[in-house]
């Protein structure tokens, strides 16, 4: 067994994958930890009102705030798109080559859609910018500044899946009919 790593058309996909590993750890660990702060949060809340018998006020609105940032950030970062733009009751009872037509039409029509929805999301944005929290004093637009990130995110993701789709790539999509074979289990 030789210690040289590997060469050819399978090293690339491995370098590939160790690239976007790093990145998907920062933002598991971004997740985790404001799972982790709502958490914390909502015992803080609990404890205060029930056994104390004076509640935060505060605390309802970080509890809001972090549980927003927490759906957007994790669902742009982290949820796979079959899990968010799927048929698949229809797409499955075709053929592969089938398939890749539908789930290119169906990630593409998906991307044009988010961005046609940019101006209006602009405009929910400015309109946000003149709300506060009550308790805190909060500018809601900085919270929902992550709106324009969960937009363009799930455009680049879209548009990423679909290049990869046409280049065989088995990690494009969970359908292992429709790339080559992939990478064996434990392989990173």
């Amino acid at each position: 067994m030789s210690d040289t790593p590997p060469t050819g058309p399978r090293s690339a996909p491995l370098t590939r994958r160790r690239l976007l590993a790093l990145p998907r750890k920062l933002a598991e660990i971004v997740s985790v930890s404001l799972f982790a702060a709502l958490f914390l949060t909502f015992v803080a809340q609990v404890f205060w009102r029930y056994v104390l018998n004076q509640p935060l006020v505060w605390t309802l609105e970080v509890a809001g705030i972090l549980f927003v940032t927490l759906s957007l950030f994790t669902a742009a970062t982290q949820m796979p798109l079959r899990e968010h733009v799927s048929l698949d009751l229809a797409v499955d009872l075709f053929p592969p080559p089938i398939r890749r037509i539908l789930r290119t039409v169906s990630l593409s029509a998906f991307a044009i859609v988010m961005v046609l929805s940019l101006p209006d999301t602009v405009a929910v944005l400015e309109w946000m910018f003149r709300e506060h929290s009550y308790a805190l004093d909060f500018n809601l637009g900085y919270l929902f500044v992550l709106l324009i990130f969960f937009v363009i995110a799930y455009v680049l993701r879209a548009v990423i899946t679909v290049v990869r789709l046409w280049r065989g790539d088995p990690d494009a999509d969970p359908d292992p009919d429709l790339g080559a074979n992939p990478a064996p289990h434990g392989e990173i």
